[in-house]
């Protein structure tokens, strides 16, 4: 597998990772689904599922016990990250939809541009959570700097790591049977599985040695 494509290799190890953890990951999956059930419980919910693929991606399984752990841990950064969210979503859909109305290529211009800013949003936190996850300086500005420095640094990596964290998430919305069989949970394990790899490149962190 040394010789495959870097994008390939990360993606595989991410699969493999999933997989082999695969009932944790479904059980860890509908808890979070009954935690968005609830709004407030949400955010942090998916800042637990980032812990625990982060901690897999190290050889360690933590299971229901390690989304609760991050859930409470990254409470107050989870519901900055929505609120966050929100902003960019209203900014976005608003000036889409103010835009629909004017029959001129201007419009469509920036109709277009506003939602390939939407686009690159998705891509950033692709990479944002599972940095904030490795940080030792907690700070979700950092992370958000740092998952953008990482899409504009490796477009085709990108391009190919989070394409399939995009085709996840649309099969799990189009389809919803992925939604309830680990799809959110794969999504966090590939996204910290290339940053990982992403750190390992750039040596800001030494390559670890798979054991498992």
């Amino acid at each position: 597998m040394e010789q495959w494509p870097v994008p390939l290799q990360v993606i595989v190890q991410a699969l493999s990772d999933w997989w082999d953890d695969w009932v944790q990951m479904v059980l860890i999956n509908l808890v979070w689904i009954l935690c968005w059930l609830t709004v407030m419980l949400g955010p942090p919910a998916t800042f637990g599922i980032y812990y625990v693929a982060n901690r897999l991606v190290h050889g360690e399984s933590l299971g229901l016990s390690g989304l609760l752990e991050g859930g409470r841990r990254y409470f107050l950064r989870a519901w900055l990250w929505m609120l966050l969210n929100l902003v960019v979503t209203a900014v976005v859909g608003v000036n889409v939809w103010f835009y629909a109305r004017f029959d001129a290529v201007w419009a469509g211009l920036l109709q277009m541009f506003f939602l390939l800013l939407g686009l690159a949003w998705l891509v950033v936190q692709f990479y944002a959570l599972p940095y904030l996850m490795e940080q030792e300086e907690k700070s979700l500005r950092l992370a958000l700097r740092n998952g953008l420095f990482t899409a504009l640094a490796a477009p085709g990596y990108t391009l190919m790591v989070a394409g399939l964290a995009a085709l996840v998430g649309a099969l799990s919305v189009g389809t919803v049977a992925p939604l309830f069989l680990g799809g959110p949970c794969l999504i966090a394990v590939l996204g910290n599985r290339a940053v990982l790899e992403r750190l390992e490149t750039y040596h800001v962190r030494e390559r670890e040695t798979d054991e498992r």
